[in-house]
Order: structure tokens, then sequence, then C-alpha cells
């Protein structure tokens, strides 16, 4: 099925505190000369390992270990592209039909930890996304939660519950507004009690989601604050398996469910993963620290969702997203919605320009 196979180094992506992640774009071709995009959060290696272990077992593809999954992803995305040339249809027709043309994008911005006073750098950066035409920011705010002894515990409550009102003051009732607290960070410490008081000032000023409040896999204390919360509890970025996804839907610890296709096997498994949500009320918002490519292929499956609240994209205008691919198909519109490629598959295509410069 797959006749050659090009992999394409991108530049590590810096999850902060010196975690660099390797990221790779893969372009494979049939014998009969359709070509198929893919993208994985690893290294070139390991996608060249996952590539020879599939051609000697296709099942592996999808039924292996976390690290061998997560450069699978690559492989399964490329293959649904390759698919959609075949038939002549957009990925999101394939995926169960294409409900909408446009998705709403969002923006996940590092912001200052300030005192909340107008014309900070806080107020600064966060007008500068507004101004680009953001609808939807995720807001990741430098020590939020993360608490030393400079500041009592009462103190330390008043200086976040005010960034978090100033943040909505600034932007307006008009954009969405999320907050991230990277609960899956080695060094968190927050406790569930803490989560729930920041859920209250959340549901004050009319945020959307309040993303991983507590550490992965603290499931029991998940699973009471989505009860408790009247704030949209999401998590779940840092699980790749199929059975963790199952084993936090069948929990209902939170009530979105944030895969990234380029680590939990691709849009296969993605789709996987949306029927356990289904099952359980919940929704399904991609993670989308990744590639042009990963973008393309998460909206190709977020225009099969009905549901307009829920139905985003994680998207950072970063050269290597907004140049990789031919005819910059990710500007946003007046209303900050991105519109779903219409060409077969993922409906994009490598700017061989940009590759060559070295992404300059």
């Amino acid at each position: 099925m797959i006749e050659h196979a090009e992999i394409i180094p991108l530049p590590a992506v810096d999850w902060g505190a010196g975690d660099l992640r390797n990221v790779t774009v893969l372009k494979i071709t049939t014998p009969d000369g359709i070509t198929g995009l893919g993208s994985a959060y690893t290294g070139v290696d390991q996608v060249r390992d996952a590539l020879a272990l599939c051609q000697q077992d296709p099942l592996a593809l999808h039924s292996s270990a976390a690290d061998t999954t997560v450069a699978m992803s690559a492989i399964d995305i490329a293959l649904w592209d390759v698919r959609g040339k075949e038939e002549g249809l957009p990925v999101s027709e394939l995926l169960g039909g294409r409900q909408r043309e446009r998705v709403l994008a969002y923006a996940t911005v590092d912001l200052p930890m300030t005192a909340a006073k107008a014309g900070d750098e806080f107020e600064q950066v966060l007008r500068s996304i507004v101004a680009q035409g953001f609808r939807a920011i995720k807001l990741c705010i430098e020590g939020f939660g993360r608490r030393d002894n400079s500041l009592s515990g009462k103190e330390w409550d008043r200086r976040e519950a005010r960034l978090l009102a100033f943040a909505r003051q600034i932007v307006g009732e008009d954009v969405q507004l999320m907050l991230d607290v990277y609960g899956s960070d080695a060094d968190w410490t927050a406790d569930y009690d803490w989560a729930c008081e920041t859920a209250k000032v959340l549901e004050a000023h009319s945020y959307l989601w309040f993303e991983e409040p507590l550490a992965p896999r603290a499931f029991d204390e998940f699973v009471r604050l989505t009860r408790s919360a009247n704030v949209t509890i999401a998590g779940a970025e840092d699980f790749i398996l199929l059975e963790d996804f199952e084993n936090l839907a069948n929990l209902e610890a939170v009530d979105i469910l944030q895969p990234d296709c380029t680590r939990v096997g691709g849009l296969t498994q993605m789709q996987a993963i949306r029927r356990l949500a289904n099952k359980k009320g919940l929704h399904v918002i991609p993670h989308g620290w990744n590639t042009a490519v990963g973008l393309a292929a998460d909206l190709q499956f977020q225009a099969t969702v009905t549901d307009d609240k829920y139905c985003m994209v994680e998207f950072w205008p970063d050269r290597t997203i907004t140049d990789l691919l031919q005819n910059k198909p990710f500007e946003l519109d007046d209303d900050g919605r991105i519109t779903v490629p219409t060409g077969p598959g993922l409906g994009v295509a490598l700017n061989d320009d940009f590759l060559a410069k070295g992404f300059r």
C-alpha cells in the first residue's frame, strides 16, 4: 500500500521548562502515485520504525504500545488522506459526513502573572491576541496554582481571582475564555480544594472550561470536581492509549476529552474516542499543539460535529503551521473561524518552497 515514504523533521515544540518534543511530518506515496500526509508528535527514527512494523504487520497500526502508537499516528492520518483522494472526498465525509464549513479556532496564550493593572504586560499580550482575530482564547498564566511563600493562601486566592476577572474585562463578553493550569506537569501540587475554589471564580466570569486542574491520574478527584463544578472540566491531553480514554469516559471524570490526533494513533483512534465520549454524553475537542498537518486533520474531524458550543480547534499562528502548507489554508475569518479545506483527503499540500528554505 505504501511504495515510498518521506519523513520530514520539524522544529521541536517547546512545552516549557526545557521540555522540547520532536514533531515530524510524513508523506507517503502509493503504487498508484497517490500521496498522503500525516504527522506525529515524535522523532524521525520512531516514525521510520513504525513504518517498518506496519509493513510487516498491518494490524500493528492500531494495536501497539504507547510509544509506537504515537508514531503510528502519522501513518494513520496519511492513509486517511490517501483514501479521501482515492474516493474524491474530504476526510470529513469519510468520518461520518461534514456538518459545517467553518470551525472556531482558539489560541493558547502564555501570560505573565501580574498584579492586574491597566496597561500591564498581561493586558498587552491578551489584547494583541484579540487583535489577531481570535474569538476564543485559552489562558496559560505563569505560576498559576503554583504558590510559594511570598504570599499567604488568601492573598494568592485574591491575586489569581483578580487576573481571571481582569482577563474577562479586557476581552469583553464576546470572546470565549478558557483556563489551562497544566496539571499534568511534574511540579503540579495544587489540590482538589484549590480546584473547586478556582472553578467558582471561572464560573463567575463565564469561562468556557477549566483544563487540567488536577494531576492526570487523580481519577477520583476529577470525578468529584466534574460533578460539583458549574464550569466545564477538560483534560486527558497526556493520554495515548484508547483504554485510558475509555476509563475516563466510563468514570465521567471530565466533561471534555482532549486527545491529540498526532499522538493517540491518528484519526481512526480519534473516532473511537469520540464514540466512547458520545456514549457518556461527553465532548471531544482535539488537543492541537502539533503541526499544520495535524491541524488539517483536526479541522476535518471537527467538521463532523453538530454541536456548535464545543466545536473548536486549537491553533497558534507560528510559521511552521501557517507557512508549511500551500495557499495558507488557516486564515481566520471575521468570526475567528477557519474554513475547512474542501479538496479530497485532508485538502492540503506541502509548501515545498518553505521546506527548501529550512522553515525560514
